[in-house]
């Protein structure tokens, strides 16, 4: 059974554990990673919510507030992938948006994550120039929630 609760700022350890064992940022994805924690300040100051499978954290995402609403992490554990959690948490992340009123949130996306992003609605509008940490161009989304 999956529950999505909002996150605990007891949470962020497990959560920064959770991303940092993510096969999706092995290899070459890997340096955007490196140093990155999730913060209890990061948790209380963000839209953040976890999902719990059988009692332990199987995935999350944290939704930025600003002039341009930005989903800023969105991770699922590898055992859990394929059981459609990351879509269960994505519907969760629109009506969060939608009860807030925000007209649309935009996503730079991981690479191989794009097809998903678009599977849910969300269309490609950019791309993210790679810097010093990031070596490679990210797509960037939008997702219209509301009009």
């Amino acid at each position: 059974m999956v529950i999505i609760r909002p996150a605990e700022r007891g949470d962020a350890q497990t959560l920064t554990t959770l991303m940092h064992q993510s096969s999706a940022y092995a290899g070459t994805y890997a340096s955007i990673l490196d140093g990155y924690a999730v913060t209890p300040e990061q948790i209380d100051g963000d839209i953040f919510y976890v999902a719990d499978l059988e009692g332990a954290i199987a995935g999350f995402y944290s939704l930025t507030l600003g002039d341009e609403p930005e989903l800023d992490l969105m991770f699922i554990a590898d055992h859990a992938q394929g059981m459609g959690l990351g879509a269960r948490l994505f519907q969760h992340m629109i009506a969060q948006a939608q009860g807030r009123g925000i007209a649309s949130i935009t996503i730079v996306s991981h690479p191989p994550s794009v097809g998903f992003y678009q599977r849910m609605g969300a269309t490609i509008t950019g791309t993210k120039a790679p810097n010093v940490k990031v070596s490679w161009e990210r797509p960037i989304l939008r997702l219209v929630v509301s009009e």
